[in-house]
């Protein structure tokens, strides 16, 4: 239960708790030193023994606000990085979801035509748990028809309800096309890599100096784990 919490708590709780530990040490450490001096008696300790442990927890005391410094460098510095797509969102959740409500993703070749939504970022991780026959724009990256890697994740299978619409997206060739369709201005992508990638390889979603969509779907069914252990990514640039 303690792992499940740790691993739910978002960053500034992290940089709090941190910063929280090292500050609190370095409490400890005065009032040990403030004790070894002043109860010196109780201890046995002669005046120099006293006074040499005294000043040496000071000395370690002093490296708390050290450590939360660093801490808190740290963080900051991972925070303004720009190769991490969390961090680098292009418009607000609520002017995604409006413009995303008004997208439809069609590939003609395996018979796609879904609306888009937008899979927000909750604890560290994408949220499609009310994702089902959509796809979903993964927040954070490129908005499709926007420079950058526009990231859009459909299910294979529908949880419950049977295929989903990326379930032919393996199948994908080079040279396929892809269409972004918003209102009466088309995007149109054309596919330029297929590939298969760990579950856990999120550079495929990072940001990009060219224009492009990246299609993901799961693959690679584990009936023990009972989970897909791979992505299927689809590379598309953008050619209009």
């Amino acid at each position: 239960m303690t792992d499940n919490l740790l691993r739910s708590l978002p960053p500034g709780d992290w940089l709090a708790l941190g910063i929280g530990l090292a500050l609190g040490i370095g409490v400890l450490l005065v009032l040990r030193s403030w004790q070894a001096w002043h109860y010196r008696r109780a201890y046995d300790y002669d005046v120099y023994t006293a006074d040499s442990q005294r000043r040496k927890l000071l000395r370690w005391a002093m490296l708390a606000p050290i450590g939360a410094a660093i801490i808190a460098g740290i963080y900051l510095w991972q925070m303004i990085q720009p190769d991490s797509p969390i961090e680098t969102t292009l418009t607000t959740p609520g002017e995604n979801n409006d413009l995303l409500a008004e997208m439809v993703l069609v590939i003609p070749r395996i018979g796609v035509e879904a609306r888009l939504i937008e899979a927000p970022i909750v604890a560290q991780q994408w949220d499609i748990s009310r994702l089902t026959d959509e796809v979903a724009h993964l927040e954070g990256t490129a908005l499709p028809g926007e420079p950058g890697n526009a990231a859009l994740a459909g299910h294979v299978t529908i949880p419950g309800a049977g295929w989903g619409p990326f379930k032919d997206l393996e199948t994908l060739e080079p040279g396929d096309r892809a269409f972004i369709t918003l209102g009466e201005k088309t995007f149109t992508y054309e596919v330029a890599e297929i590939m298969t990638v760990e579950a856990g390889a999120v550079e495929v979603v990072f940001p990009t100096d060219d224009t492009h969509l990246t299609l993901l779907t799961c693959t690679g069914w584990d009936g023990d784990l009972e989970h897909y252990t791979q992505r299927i990514v689809v590379v598309a640039r953008l050619t209009q």
